[in-house]
This record gives C-alpha cells, sequence and structure tokens, in this order.
C-alpha cells in the first residue's frame, strides 16, 4: 500500500516536473518593466524562420485564439490534425489547445512540441506567453494529472474493496456452513447419549 503510494507520488513529480524544464530566477523589478515593457512593435522572434507568419501581429495571433475559444473540442482536433511541425503550426496548435475541454494527452503533447520552439522566442515574448496562457495551462495540466493519478489508485482501491468483501462473504458463508455442521454434530451427539 505505502509502495504503491510512493510510486503514484513519483510519477506525479515527474509529470510536473517534465512541463517545467526550464528554471526561473526572479529579476529585479527594472529588469520585470523592462522584458514586458509593450512598445509599438511586438514580435514573437527577433528573426523568424521563414515558414513563420504573422511574427509581429499579435492581432492574428489573438484572433486565432479567440475563434478556437468558440469551437468545439472536434472541430479543433480536426484543424490539429492537419498541422504540421512547423513552428508557426505548433505555435497555431498551442493556442487550439489553451481550451479546457481539450483532453490533457493532446493538451501535453502540444505543450511539448511548443515548449521545443519556446527558446528561440523573445525574452518579451516568452514573458507575455507565460503571463497570458503558460503558467495557468502549466497548473491546469498539473491538476488533470493528479486527477488521473488519483483515480487510478480509486480505482485500484474500489476494486481492492470488492475482492476483499467477496473474501469476507466467502469466508463468512464457510463459517456459517462450519457452524451448522458443529450444531448437527452436537445435536447427534446429544441424542446419542439419550
Amino acid at each position: 500500500m505505502r509502495l504503491s503510494c510512493f510510486f503514484i507520488a513519483v510519477f506525479f513529480l515527474v509529470g510536473c516536473e517534465s512541463l517545467t524544464k526550464v528554471k526561473k530566477e526572479v529579476p529585479d523589478d527594472s529588469e520585470i518593466h523592462a522584458e514586458t515593457a509593450l512598445d509599438g512593435t511586438f514580435c514573437f522572434y527577433e528573426k523568424a524562420p521563414d515558414d513563420f507568419l504573422y511574427n509581429c501581429d499579435v492581432k492574428h495571433w489573438v484572433a486565432l485564439w479567440v475563434d478556437a475559444s468558440a469551437q468545439p473540442w472536434s472541430q479543433r482536433k480536426q484543424t490539429l490534425d492537419t498541422l504540421t511541425n512547423s513552428d508557426y503550426d505548433r505555435f497555431h496548435a498551442y493556442i487550439l489547445t489553451l481550451m479546457n475541454d481539450t483532453p490533457y494527452q493532446d493538451k501535453l503533447r502540444a505543450q511539448l512540441a511548443f515548449n521545443e520552439i519556446l527558446p528561440k522566442l523573445t525574452s518579451q515574448s516568452r514573458n507575455v506567453i507565460d503571463v497570458i496562457a503558460g503558467a495557468q495551462n502549466n497548473q491546469l495540466m498539473q491538476f488533470e494529472s493528479a486527477l488521473v493519478v488519483l483515480e487510478k489508485e480509486n480505482t485500484s482501491r474500489g476494486e481492492k474493496l470488492v475482492t476483499l468483501q467477496n473474501e469476507i462473504d466467502s469466508l463468512r458463508k464457510k463459517l456459517e456452513e462450519l457452524l451448522q455442521i458443529e450444531a448437527t454434530l452436537m445435536d447427534k451427539n446429544r441424542s446419542t447419549q439419550q
């Protein structure tokens, strides 16, 4: 029992650690203000890859997010299935999976793919993404992961309880049969003594 709880805790911590590979250092207030101050231009890359469209067009990405939030998961899933492994499509997939109704596995897959391009982005865009979506998305995924682990543990314990209850019922029946045999033998013994 203790061993299973230990393994569950280890798996949970490993899952959470895989979501946050980069350790964050706390810069002083002036650095935070300088990096997150949004001036007239906001670009995700200093020099974007050729296939990364709309690098400096935040309105495009916000529109994608708003459109995605209005779509059911099935429709977003169809769109996800058509995307490639380009940086643009990884970013697009990340946005499509930010909604709460996205299944955990799809959300995790998009997050891990997005984490691969994250270091290439400007520090300003990384900070903005983390504040707007990243931190909440990671926390939600950690909660979902914990719920899955707890659900599996509860299911396992429930199955063990059912097994134990069946064993108890079987032992109770055997005990009743033995008591009945004992009562019969005692009755026979009394009748032979008379």
